[in-house]
């Protein structure tokens, strides 16, 4: 086929296979905006049918809505026990870092008190570098 087809190309003038693809191109276009309108209109055709039987059968929709509102309120339901699963969750953990953090807490506190209990021991004034100074001295001899 496409040796058919390029057969076709060398022999036509090129005007010709122009006006050819351009109306191929405009009845590929009808056809898909003529398939378009169809499914548009089977659609709207249904929704009418449907908003008609309502209508008409006022039982059926009061079965509908109590059926809808059945539904819904499952769905609320469940979606309630997951987020009082999540709180409980989340909560307990927050206990526990709590806990934790009271004892992080005590056992600074601990040390603060340990640290302040013990004698500050003070240094003179000028002994740290009298003693380096000394160092170095016996360490060039």
């Amino acid at each position: 086929m496409s040796s058919l087809r390029q057969v076709v190309k060398r022999f036509v003038p090129p005007r010709i296979l122009d006006a050819y693809r351009r109306r191929r191109a405009l009845r590929d276009y009808l056809r898909s905006i003529a398939q378009e309108v169809y499914d548009r209109q089977r659609t709207f055709e249904l929704e009418e049918l449907e908003g008609e039987l309502l209508a008409r059968r006022p039982d059926i929709t009061s079965r509908l809505m109590k059926d809808i509102l059945t539904r819904t309120d499952i769905l609320i339901q469940q979606v309630d026990r997951q987020v009082e699963a999540l709180r409980a969750r989340h909560g307990g953990e927050l206990r526990e870092l709590r806990t934790d953090l009271e004892h992080l807490r005590s056992a600074v506190d601990a040390l603060r008190a340990e640290v302040e209990s013990r004698p500050r021991q003070s240094l003179p004034s000028g002994g740290t570098s009298a003693q380096s100074s000394a160092g170095r001295s016996l360490a060039g001899d």
